[in-house]
């Protein structure tokens, strides 16, 4: 029997944009994905509106747009105004034709229809520079009479977005982005980029681009010299990581290893706690040594568990599908480990984004004018967005008699993973169960409870949500979950291979 205690007295507050997702010009994540004109259930915008249902479903509040590596030869000017003018140009991130029928405009629009209160925007710090950053913030922020805030009213939108959150480029340490650069040259153009978007409109949060990923071997050095050049003038250092169960440790799909066997896949998620804890450890030196009184929050704006695609490549199509895939449970439960890794972190992790919400190891898959559902990782992220606001608490937690294991590659692993919120009026629990064997908890909670619910995502490990059977894997209530009402101690049984969401209200 495993005990789980709970600490009231310690904890700290979490808020809804913490668990948001992504958006980016690649595949099919746009066109056909949120943007169907020719959809049967589209908007008079165009908009898909089954996907649109979904996202709302979901209670998603914050999305991350247009990238990602797209953004690193974005021109945003090409996305506004009559869709007719507007050119068609090459996506050289993705290697597809882009016609820029989705822009920036059609980006709020959405997000309106979408009920997404926190947009991110990506500005393009590889191939342009501080001007173009501050005509974009003009242009989607302006207020005043001037020249860029009077085309925005031109195109139609009279009011400003007011966006509060603006990535500073993306990935600029990678091989693979257009114009990378040292650590040193980004860093200096971010800190000045930042500076003067920041005259523009002080009430704007801007994001430094951090590691692409702990693989390459700039990391965590180039965090350091970013954070040294920019520390004073920026919000956020971003965190980016992916894992694949048979990928080669850069993520490259044409090399490809023996896969995880499935303990050490399912404890991968170590690495997101232990990356954390490192991303903070750096910024607080920086800290010290700048002597500043700042500490620096963290936006993990790219995160998921990663498959290879499942259609071919059609290099310089419109709408080049480079990644499609299914998700079955093993990934859902080390999705859920990595969510939790996150919520674990809240006190210094303040926003984070599931990459990328559509077709492109989605949360959503959708059919080119056909079905529109939901990857089982859907749900996990559904029922953590469920129980945020702003009065969301973590409440720390210790687990004792749990069982553990061990692989070559990680020791001591506890088989039940897991992180409580208090949401004001009860306690929420969120359990991963990695073991092949059901786990029995008793729960020590701070005060009695008077009623109590337990949602469960299980099945077989390789159970997949498909177009014909797109309710496979789910949240169902678990019916012979009891609580003793009044009472501060609870018991629940958590099921071989199982995402678990116990609700005790106090």
């Amino acid at each position: 029997m495993t005990t789980l205690h709970i600490y009231q007295e310690q904890h700290f507050d979490v808020r809804p944009q913490l668990f948001g997702s992504f958006l980016e010009h690649m595949g099919t994540v746009i066109y056909t994905g949120i943007y169907e004109p020719q959809h049967p259930t589209a908007t008079t915008e165009g908009f898909r509106g089954d996907v649109l249902k979904l996202v709302q479903n979901l209670g998603l509040k914050t999305v991350r747009y247009p990238g990602g590596n797209y953004t690193s030869s974005y021109h945003w000017e090409d996305t506004i105004g009559p869709k007719a003018a507007r050119p068609k140009r090459m996506n050289l991130a993705w290697q597809a034709l882009e016609t820029n029928q989705f822009g920036l405009d059609e980006f709020f629009q959405w997000c309106e229809q979408a009920q997404i209160d926190n947009p991110i925007l990506t500005v393009n710090l590889g191939t342009r520079g501080i001007d173009d950053a501050l005509h974009e913030l003009e242009y989607v922020n302006g207020q005043l009479d001037t020249d860029w805030a009077n085309l925005r009213r031109k195109n139609g939108h009279a009011e400003p977005y007011h966006v509060k959150y603006w990535c500073l480029g993306n990935e600029l340490d990678g091989p693979w982005q257009v114009a990378k650069k040292t650590p040193e040259a980004y860093g200096a153009l971010a800190n000045e980029t930042s500076k003067a978007m920041k005259l523009m409109d002080p009430s704007i949060q801007t994001i430094l681009v951090g590691s692409s990923t702990p693989r390459l071997n700039t990391y965590p050095s180039w965090d350091f010299k970013v954070l040294m050049e920019a520390y004073e003038n920026v919000d956020y250092i971003a965190m980016h990581d992916y894992v694949d169960r048979g990928q080669s440790e850069t993520l490259d799909q044409d090399d490809r290893r023996d896969e995880d066997d499935l303990p050490t896949y399912l404890a991968r998620s170590r690495e997101f706690d232990k990356q954390i804890d490192e991303i903070e450890t750096i910024a607080d030196a920086v800290k010290a040594l700048k002597r500043s009184d700042k500490v620096m929050k963290i936006s993990f704006d790219e995160w998921n568990v990663h498959r290879p695609s499942l259609k071919p490549t059609q290099p310089w199509s419109q709408h080049n599908p480079v990644d499609w895939c299914y998700f079955n449970l093993a990934d859902t439960l080390l999705f859920g480990s990595m969510a939790l890794a996150i919520l674990r972190h809240g006190d210094r992790v303040k926003l984070s984004c599931q990459a990328l919400l559509v077709n492109t190891i989605p949360l959503i898959l959708t059919d080119e004018g056909g079905h529109a559902w939901a990857n089982p990782t859907y749900y996990v992220i559904q029922s953590l967005i469920a129980n945020l606001s702003d009065r969301s608490k973590v409440l720390a937690s210790t687990l004792s008699d749990g069982e553990q294991y061990s692989t070559p590659r990680y020791q001591d692993v506890p088989v039940v993973d897991q992180v409580v919120l208090d949401t004001g009026t009860a306690y929420v629990v969120y359990a991963v169960n990695r073991g092949a064997k059901p786990q029995s908890v008793t729960i020590d909670l701070p005060q009695a409870v008077r009623q109590g619910t337990q949602q469960q995502l299980t099945g077989q490990l390789d159970d997949q949500n498909t177009r014909e059977r797109p309710d496979t894997l789910t949240l169902k209530a678990v019916s012979d979950f009891d609580i003793a009402a009044g009472q501060a101690q609870q018991s629940a049984t958590l099921a071989a291979y199982s995402w678990n969401v116990l609700t005790l209200k106090y």
